[in-house]
């Protein structure tokens, strides 16, 4: 997790939708001025959960994963941030499991049965 994780997430914003500056992506997110964009970017101001949440859904990015860094990055207290670091391998652990039980229902079985010699 980079150590400015809300700046990362307003930057994947940009990307995904394109837009051009800062401001144009501040514009997106409820109640963000420049001043509270700017205190994003320099680290000494986390992004609200509903905008955290809101760019998650527009860039496709799993809600609860990112509510959970937000959390990471927001506490100060190191047991806090053990226990979150916690749960956020446990979902990380379960998305992988279901997209690979996924891949696996898609994927064509091979039977030898039916495979002419």
């Amino acid at each position: 997790m980079s150590s400015n994780y809300s700046w990362s997430l307003v930057e994947k914003l940009k990307e995904k939708t394109g837009a051009k500056s800062d401001r144009q992506a501040g514009l997106m997110l409820e109640k963000m001025t420049d001043g509270n964009l700017g205190q994003v970017k320099a680290g000494k101001r986390p992004l609200t959960p509903e905008q955290a949440m809101f760019i998650a859904e527009q860039c496709g990015l799993d809600v609860g994963e990112v509510l959970v860094r937000l959390d990471m990055e927001r506490t100060k207290n190191p047991a806090v941030k053990e226990a979150l670091g916690n749960v956020l391998k446990r979902i990380v652990g379960a998305v992988a499991c279901i997209s690979l039980t996924v891949a696996l229902m898609m994927t064509p079985a091979n039977d030898d049965r039916l495979s002419v010699v």
